[in-house]
């Protein structure tokens, strides 16, 4: 590759970094936005497995009502002694373990399996001092089984588009309780929501021959058909595009915008904010610039990082809101 050209990709990637903006939600389960990993999921490839292991971190510290920052107030004297007043910090972990199967130039499916990590903090009601009550918990999430169809627009440039279709399952643990030895008030806390979600989208891909560049687009949609009857989680719309650009033959630079919009829960166990509303503090809607690299270990595996830095956030009610989230990763073709 000529180095007129590198310096030339590297300027265009660094542009369309500095020229793009995203949107997205944050709770105190949930901080950051969809992020795609498997970039050949949606190329015409050989039949045959891919398996993709990454690790995510975010801490959610920042209180945040609409698209402001505010300032935690750890008393309120007119609430009841030992109820809930603040919340004060969410610590996300999230190893995520996918396996995806081509069957042909048409049809695959991907299997998304989630372990959660989490610890939260909140402070309690006193009239005198403020109390803390925390959370951890460590488990399998909810289980995402998702299939895909596929076909080619225009075989030249390789671009192709396709639906998506599948099932997030209710495979979480939703039973961890609180220091206090009490379930929290928040099911999203929790590494399942109890709700069995119809998974729906489409995307499309572009990567043509002798050409750097490579781009992809999706958008998905989730919504509960199944739910717990004190808790049934908000519909949720996830949109991503994002290019790739070879350096060499192993390195690439990875640029991606991610936005999702968050309706608001429902039931009785959704959260509230101060006017006592069920479902009042949940939802809103984020845009994220989602920055990385990868490295071709072998023809087949790839290492990968990507940081993600939210743009615009807004959020119904109080929120707990995280200025970054981390992935790091490796993804190996059989």
């Amino acid at each position: 590759m000529h180095s007129a050209n590198l310096r030339t990709g590297a300027l265009a990637l660094a542009l369309l970094a500095t020229l793009c903006a995203g949107n997205a939600q944050a709770s105190c389960g949930s901080t950051a936005c969809s992020i795609n990993t498997n970039w050949d999921e949606h190329e015409l490839s050989h039949p045959g497995w891919t398996v993709d292991l990454r690790y995510s971190y975010s801490r959610a510290g920042t209180l945040r009502s609409g698209s402001n920052r505010i300032a935690a107030n750890p008393t309120n004297p007119a609430l009841a002694l030992g109820s809930e007043v603040e919340n004060l910090r969410t610590i996300n972990k999230l190893v995520t373990a996918v396996v995806d199967y081509t069957h042909d130039e048409h049809w695959g499916v991907m299997l998304q399996l989630p372990y959660v990590m989490r610890d939260h903090s909140h402070s309690l009601a006193d009239p005198v001092a403020p109390g803390y009550d925390s959370f951890t918990a460590s488990a399998l999430g909810d289980v995402k089984a998702v299939g895909r169809y596929r076909w080619t627009l225009d075989e030249s440039s390789r671009s192709g588009m396709g639906i998506k279709f599948g099932l997030k399952l209710n495979t979480g643990r939703k039973d961890f309780l609180l220091a206090s030895g009490t379930l929290p008030n928040e099911v999203t806390l929790q590494p399942g929501n109890g709700s069995t979600d119809l998974i729906l989208g489409a995307f499309w891909q572009q990567s043509t021959p002798g050409n750097n560049w490579s781009w992809f687009a999706q958008g998905t949609a989730q919504s509960s058909i199944s739910s717990l009857p004190t808790f049934r989680p908000g519909n949720q719309f996830n949109l991503d595009g994002g290019t790739r650009y070879a350096f060499s033959n192993n390195l690439s630079g990875l640029l991606q915008l991610n936005a999702q919009w968050n309706s608001k829960d429902s039931g009785s166990a959704a959260a509230p904010d101060a006017t006592g509303i069920p479902g009042s503090a949940t939802g809103g809607n984020i845009f994220s610039l989602t920055p990385g690299l990868s490295y071709a270990l072998t023809p087949g595996t790839q290492l990968y990082g990507l940081l993600q830095l939210p743009v615009y956030q807004y959020v119904n009610g109080e929120q707990l809101t995280a200025n970054s989230s981390v992935t790091i990763g490796v993804s190996h073709r059989f």
